[in-house]
């Protein structure tokens, strides 16, 4: 379900700024007028894209990786590796995620709109800590699927 939903929302966030881009682009060019709004829905579209898409990558194993070296290593320092890697990745996104909470709430707090859209700052900074967070949560199902395989799925998975 959670592969639906993150599918389902790239493919939306995409087409969004693809159509808000080309109404601007025709409303510019043909009309000489546009939407104050659009440029600030395209930033933060993208953003949310870009969130989601990494733990997309992550998912579907199209993240870049260097495996120059980790591929003349011995399966289970192989395995060690790539344990070492996921755990890096995790933290990283673990102390993300925190800033990024923290910022939301802090932007809560303060009750700041956006520029252009008429909505709360905090509701558009959202999809930070919830990219983070299911960032996380791809990592840990990789790390799952490396502990339970063993080192056969350290090219599978990682």
């Amino acid at each position: 379900m959670i592969d639906r939903l993150e599918e389902w929302l790239m493919a939306t966030l995409l087409a969004l700024m693809t159509v808000l881009t080309f109404v601007q682009v025709v409303m510019r060019y043909v009309f000489n007028t546009g939407l104050v709004w659009s440029l600030e829905v395209t930033t933060y579209s993208f953003a949310a894209l870009v969130l989601i898409g990494m733990s997309y990558g992550v998912r579907t194993k199209t993240h870049i990786a260097t495996d120059l070296l980790t591929r003349k290593l011995s399966e289970p320092l192989r395995r060690y590796v790539a344990l070492v890697a996921i755990f890096a990745c995790l933290s990283y996104a673990l102390l993300m995620l925190y800033g990024s909470a923290i910022l939301v709430d802090r932007l809560m707090t303060l009750g700041n709109a956006a520029r252009d859209i008429a909505a709360p700052k905090w509701l558009l900074t959202a999809t930070m800590p919830l990219g983070f967070a299911l960032l996380v949560f791809r990592f840990l199902e990789a790390g799952w699927h490396l502990l339970k395989r063993g080192s056969d799925s350290v090219e599978n998975k990682v």
